[in-house]
């Protein structure tokens, strides 16, 4: 298990919960798919605290006195996972504000953007807190970050900030998806890259409400729009049942023209134990110009 406290690491997972180091703090979160025995029992006795989720929605975390100083839901403190680094919270819904099982996407983001460098603009759709955002401008390209949370968005900015690349060309956009996408066709607008992760159900920022059984077809649609379906690299991913690695493949190779490879994985977690916690499907297109 590694050693550094100012880092993520998932150390152990079972009994549908998974142990965490998350900066100074080890917090025990749940975790669905965890239906196995947890492999080093003895690991998980001196957490600092524990995410319980309610059945009418949200949830509570549970600190215990004695281990590090106990946080509070608007607390935040740095992490890094380089070359980023990363504000972190423990918020009420259970969420830090990273998403580990992206960090070998995050790689190959900050990779093709810099084989790509200064050609155009990337789209991040429901982008939480940016760190797909920030691997597209650490590798040189610019970015339109767009989530319909405007505290989210702030979220990414503060990062942008800490991880120096607030000077960087990004466009910072608080807004429903399909609305946004539609005006942007409107406007004739054109990118070479775009990056989403759809949630099985979310709200704009308006109230829209977003189906992604029935709203990711049409909106892979208008994403074609704003490309001409000859994207340079897509990067989507799925937590949803029913979308498997496969499933995002095949909707992307029906929409694309261009001449390139695709990448089709299921997000994974690296545990201290040595095994892979499942965490989702993963599918990435990249065109012959590039490699990831």
């Amino acid at each position: 298990m590694s050693k550094n406290k100012n880092t993520y690491q998932l150390i152990d997972s079972g009994n549908f919960k998974k142990l965490e180091q998350v900066g100074p703090f080890k917090v025990i979160r749940p975790s669905p798919v965890a239906a196995w025995p947890p492999t080093q029992i003895s690991l998980w006795k001196d957490a600092d605290g524990e995410y319980h989720r309610s059945d009418k929605g949200g949830g509570n975390w549970n600190w215990k006195t004695g281990g590090a100083a106990r946080p509070d839901s608007e607390d935040e403190f740095l992490i890094q996972i380089p070359p980023l680094t990363v504000k972190v919270r423990f918020t009420p819904f259970g969420h830090l504000g990273i998403f580990p099982e992206q960090l070998a996407n995050w790689d190959r983001i900050r990779n093709v953007s810099s084989q790509l460098e200064g050609q155009g603009e990337v789209l991040n759709l429901f982008a939480y807190s940016g760190l797909s955002t920030l691997s597209v401008l650490a590798g040189g390209l610019d970015a339109c970050h767009l989530d319909s949370s405007k505290g989210m968005v702030e979220w990414a900015r503060e990062n942008a900030q800490v991880s120096g690349l607030a000077d960087k060309k990004v466009r910072w956009i608080v807004e429903d998806v399909l609305k946004f996408l539609n005006r942007e066709i409107r406007r004739n607008k054109k990118y070479i890259g775009f990056i989403l992760d759809p949630p099985t159900f979310g709200r704009g920022a308006s109230g829209e409400v977003f189906k992604i059984e029935k709203d990711l077809p049409e909106m892979m649609d208008l994403l074609m729009q704003l490309c001409d379906n000859k994207p340079e690299f897509v990067f989507l991913t799925c937590h949803s049942t029913g979308f498997s690695p496969l499933a995002l493949r095949r909707i992307l190779e029906g929409r694309i023209k261009t001449p390139g490879h695709y990448l089709t994985e299921e997000l994974s977690i690296n545990e201290s134990t040595g095994r892979l916690h499942p965490a989702g499907s993963n599918c990435v297109f990249y065109s012959n110009r590039v490699k990831l």
